[in-house]
């Protein structure tokens, strides 16, 4: 369903951006039947075409130049388990779920497993008012993993509000049909308010990942909640401004964990929330350096765990790493992710 009809400004807009080249003009008018100068200046290329009569696939063929990027999202997972829960629940769920899905009218459908599990994969569209019009719409798939392990079920899946809503309502569904409540278990400092505590589960956290060994901590964002102090001095002078309060501060470089400034921050009250590291595979003789992510998307509570294996840098032949940052082949960011998510698991129990 289009929710509006891309007019001429935004069009000349549009046709003015960086993405879009001279070929790209090129084939535009081409495809008109248009043969245009290459000293024709682009204003004027741009005025031209956006007054012309566009339809639906003239806009498609727009949108694919410069169209948002999609980019890769951070994962997520949670544990449910009860005294009597079966798999079988959670698949005629995700077919239900997946019915309501379509009824929006988006793709959606249960993909069976080998190992017995099972994926639910969703094609659909967010919409971002505050972008320009032809970045407004953004195509995105998701696939949301539901497998057995260790007498519980384990659902992960791409980190946001729309994922994390179709994970609530299947557990929802589930639960009408289980007689004994169901225990959602996720990563989470809410029980540990202590900020040394919490800075604590990220240091741990990069030296735990199972078969990797700990190289350097590249950013690191730290956060203080605001205090609301109900009670103030009587002899107070009202004409001192006191309401300067620094809530987050992020350090980037090299050694980050060692420097001076982070430790005045945690000196100051400050705790980390997200942290970007890197790591070496163990019993390699010439390892990549892999970079990983994980974060609490609600800083104050430490809420909302989620974690990105970013990709890894090759080494070269005199040790030393590339520039540019490999991308991970297909599946392995699971696997990788997992390995997160163990290790954060393992040092939420210690704490």
């Amino acid at each position: 369903m289009a929710i509006y009809s891309a007019g001429d400004k935004a069009i000349y807009d549009a046709l003015n951006l960086p993405a879009v080249t001279n070929h790209h003009l090129r084939e535009l008018f081409i495809s008109r039947g248009i043969i245009v100068s290459k000293g024709t200046p682009r204003r004027s290329l741009a005025d031209y075409y956006s007054r012309l009569a566009h339809d639906y696939h003239d806009y498609q063929t727009l949108a694919k130049l410069f169209g948002s990027p999609v980019r890769r999202e951070r994962l997520s997972s949670l544990r449910v388990s009860s005294n009597s829960l079966e798999l079988g629940k959670f698949e005629a769920a995700a077919h239900k779920l997946c019915k309501g899905i379509r009824a929006g009218g988006d793709i959606a459908n249960v993909r069976v497993r080998g190992n017995g599990g099972f994926d639910i994969v969703v094609k659909y569209n967010v919409t971002q008012f505050n972008n320009t019009e032809f970045r407004q719409v953004v195509a995105k798939e998701a696939t949301i993993t539901v497998e057995a392990s260790d007498r519980a079920i384990v659902i992960s899946g791409p980190h946001n509000d729309q994922v994390d809503e179709w994970t609530r309502t299947l557990i929802a569904d589930v639960s009408k049909d289980t007689d004994d409540s169901l225990d959602i278990d996720e990563v989470s400092l809410a029980h540990c308010p202590d900020a040394v505590a919490r800075s604590k589960f990220f240091m741990e956290l990069i030296k735990s990942v199972n078969g990797f060994k700990f190289y350097d901590v590249t950013d690191a964002y730290v956060y203080k909640p605001k205090v609301n102090e109900d009670v103030e001095e009587e002899d107070s002078d009202p004409t001192i401004d006191m309401g300067v309060h620094i809530t987050k501060a992020s350090l980037k470089g090299e050694g980050v964990l060692q420097s001076d400034e982070l430790r005045v921050l945690f000196s100051k009250g400050f705790y980390l929330w997200k942290i970007v590291w890197q790591s070496t595979k163990e019993d390699v003789l010439e390892p990549d350096l892999y970079e990983f992510e994980a974060q609490f998307s609600e800083p104050e509570t430490c809420t909302r765990f989620s974690y990105l294996p970013r990709g890894f840098y090759k080494m070269q032949e005199d040790s030393s790493f590339n520039k540019s940052r490999t991308g991970l082949a297909d599946g392995e960011d699971k696997s990788l992710g997992r390995l997160i998510e163990e290790a954060a698991r393992a040092v939420v129990r210690a704490l």
